[in-house]
């Protein structure tokens, strides 16, 4: 029987990368690991399974890290924010759309508290390209930060309340819309300068 695996363990590996047959062995050492538990693994499953898949997208097996992917939404653990929130990027990523509509809907029904995963659904929008989707993942979340006033943002709202804020406001100025109350909340967006 193998010893325990924690996190250290999958940063290390992911730190022993320089090939891309590297990234085949990591994603080989984590689905092992993930079917032969050990009772004293901090790194549950679901983790492994996703840091896997995400090994495999590295070298294009797409196919295989979307298997994992699905399986680590199943596998028993947790994933931040979700782990469905990967599934979906990868659903995207092979084109899958009505799949990941699905799948954002559930997600978007179940009205998940941590604010993190409306910023990752809006960035998996944003980058298929689907701004419109992001721009509304990002204002759902909006809602779940609950400003009390328009010009308050609540002082428990920490980084990921900042960081939805400053990517609605990115997300705002690239379809065009103009700057309203709650953009003004965060700074100004800095353009590249042009030369």
């Amino acid at each position: 029987m193998r010893g325990p695996v924690d996190d250290d363990d999958i940063e290390e590996l992911e730190f022993s990368v320089r090939k891309p047959e590297d990234h085949r062995r990591a994603a080989a050492t984590l689905l092992a690991w993930a079917d032969e538990e050990h009772p004293d693994d901090e790194a549950e499953p679901a983790r492994l399974l996703n840091a896997a898949a995400w090994h495999l997208e590295q070298v294009g097996e797409r196919d295989t890290a979307l298997g994992l992917y699905r399986r680590s939404v199943a596998a028993r653990g947790t994933v931040l924010p979700d782990a469905r929130c990967y599934l979906h990027a990868a659903l995207l990523r092979a084109g899958l759309v009505d799949e990941a509509r699905q799948l954002a809907d559930e997600v978007r029904r179940e009205a998940p508290a941590d604010l993190d995963v409306y910023v990752f659904m809006s960035e998996n929008h944003e980058m298929a390209g689907d701004l419109r989707q992001a721009h509304r993942w990002l204002n759902i979340g909006l809602r779940t930060l609950e400003l009390p006033d328009p010009m308050d943002v609540p002082p428990d709202s920490g980084h990921s309340g900042y960081v939805l804020l400053r990517s609605r406001r990115r997300v705002r100025a690239a379809l065009g819309l103009p700057p309203d109350d709650v953009d003004d909340l965060v700074p100004p967006l800095e353009l590249p300068d042009e030369e």
